[in-house]
């Protein structure tokens, strides 16, 4: 960010990396005609994409893998030891990722495009830049929009923060920008040109049901607002977002290439030790998500799992450990809230994290945002706004649509359905807190290790109500800061870098763990 500019490394990557012209007058240098210091938009697509989802996105959803109970560690020398038990500091590194290394290609591709002539790319950058606006809010609160870098003007080392609220009508105002400027018909290049547009290709029309699935779910973020929350404006933009399969915006991720190619689940990202990996297994928690209903958590084994983890190579098995806990421990609680079975604290006695299924092999694509997540969504509008037919036919449509994704038969996705419709489902849609927790069990698992997944979590006070009873807080917890009597306390947000601390304390302020981390956000608040 503008703050983290403390070395010439920051200049140089400036200079070089992301392109930005003002700092030519920064530096005052000479231009070399056979190495411009400007590169058109067309070649500056594909590294606002690529550096969106290693250097933002996935950065982001490293730690808080731990935080929402997806992975689970081997004992307390692993690196997913301090996340899993909510031990964070100011050395958490999402926000400076997202704005020194990430959003400048997005503000760059905007200014270019505008020089250009061409709005379409002015379109991408905006609804990149709208998608990690969106990440950093959700994880941080107050974050910098309006005096962030522009592309023209001489970077601050002391922004100014926009409150979460004004974030949320900003991210909107962005996003209605980037669905005008891929609606002219004026545009003189087309955005794969240069073969940079890794999400699709060139195709605009996909771009702007991108946008609006983004516009959908920061609406949907606010469903604590009363005054605020607008199913009908949700629903509006889920019609006008992804209305079919194949139309995700997600990352390519390619095998034998760079680091930076590959999917960092099974690879660079510290998950593929074969003694002591980051995260070392899939938690049990998420194993009941995958083998229990919602609501009655009756036992049913989802055909997703076999899809998604590995069962153990002593029995066959899916389980993990507790959240928090070492694989010494045993297994974690099970769906219905009695404990695991102890005697299992062999390594083989769990599937391993990496390389185990559809969301960490090597080319395993990350998703920004999904057709299921906007049919999940639309779903959860429907149903606050009573319309229970409605949620239930967007319901079904965003979990089908999942597990066609990950390549469930046509038989196994049919013989589910009529699980959950034998296990009282439509009744279970006649009131708010069983028909979201279906939806949000769902979105759990079809949003698999996606940082949206906390803002649910949150946004639902984490519920075992709406997660069953096998969601608690995790051992070995963090009690410097959280109290291990008080159940109902649980993380709510992190902790801003110590470089922005340092450099713009007035207006990060309160930057102790006890406030950060304890502290609900605004869109949590209920007004």
């Amino acid at each position: 960010m503008k703050n983290f500019i403390k070395n010439s490394l920051y200049i140089a990557l400036a200079a070089t990396s992301l392109g930005l012209g003002s700092c030519q007058k920064f530096l005052d240098v000479n231009e070399d005609p056979n190495n411009p210091s400007k590169v058109e938009a067309a070649s500056r697509i594909a590294g606002a994409i690529t550096t969106s989802s290693g250097a933002a996105q996935w950065r982001a959803s490293r730690e808080v893998a731990g935080v929402t109970q997806y992975g689970a560690i081997q004992s307390a020398s692993s690196g997913g030891y301090s996340a899993t038990n909510w031990r964070f500091t100011s050395g958490y590194f999402a926000w400076q990722n997202a704005y020194v290394i990430t959003m400048p290609n997005a503000v760059d591709i905007i200014v270019l495009g505008e020089e250009e002539g061409n709005p379409h790319f002015v379109g991408v950058g905006k609804t990149l830049l709208a998608l990690n606006f969106g990440l950093l809010t959700a994880q941080y609160g107050d974050i910098v929009v309006d005096d962030f870098y522009n592309g023209k003007d001489m970077i601050s080392l002391v922004p100014k923060f926009n409150t979460q609220k004004e974030v949320y009508e900003r991210l909107q105002t962005i996003l209605d920008e980037a669905i005008a400027a891929f609606e002219r018909t004026d545009n003189k290049r087309g955005l794969h040109v240069k073969n940079g547009d890794l999400l699709y290709q060139g195709d605009i029309s996909k771009w702007k049901k991108f946008a609006w699935a983004l516009k959908a779910r920061y609406m949907n973020h606010l469903s604590k607002k009363s005054g605020l929350y607008n199913a009908d404006e949700i629903i509006k933009a889920c019609q006008n977002a992804f209305n079919g399969d194949g139309m995700d915006a997600e990352f390519p991720y390619l095998s034998g290439g760079l680091l930076v190619d590959e999917n960092p689940w099974s690879s660079w990202g510290g998950f593929e030790s074969l003694t002591n990996p980051r995260y070392f297994a899939w938690s049990q928690f998420f194993v009941n998500m995958l083998s229990s209903f919602p609501v009655t958590n009756k036992l049913y084994q989802d055909p997703r799992i076999s899809k998604i983890m590995q069962p153990a190579a002593s029995d066959g098995k899916y389980r993990g450990p507790a959240a928090g806990a070492f694989i010494a421990n045993g297994q974690g609680v099970l769906p219905d809230g009695s404990p695991g079975d102890a005697s299992k604290t062999k390594p083989e006695d769990y599937g391993r994290f990496s390389k185990s299924g559809f969301y960490t092999n090597t080319t395993s694509p990350f998703g920004f945002i999904t057709y299921s997540e906007v049919k999940l969504i639309e779903a959860e509008a429907r149903l606050r706004k009573g319309d229970k037919p409605g949620a239930l036919a967007a319901y079904e449509e965003g979990v089908k649509a999942n597990m066609r994704k990950l390549g469930v038969s046509a038989s196994d996705i049919n013989a589910y359905w009529a699980a959950q419709v034998a296990d009282n489902l439509t009744g279970h849609f006649d009131q708010l807190n069983t028909g979201l927790s279906h939806i949000m069990r769902q979105k759990y698992i079809s949003l698999c290790l996606n940082p949206e997944t906390w803002v649910d979590m949150r946004r639902m006070d984490y519920s075992s109500a709406i997660y069953g009873p096998s969601l608690k807080r995790p051992a070995n917890l963090n009690t410097t800061i959280f109290d291990p009597n008080n159940n109902s306390q649980w993380i709510q947000a992190m902790l801003y870098e110590s470089n922005e601390q340092n450099r713009n304390p007035e207006e990060v302020g309160d930057n102790s763990e006890k406030y950060r981390l304890l502290t609900p956000l605004w869109f949590n608040v209920v007004e």
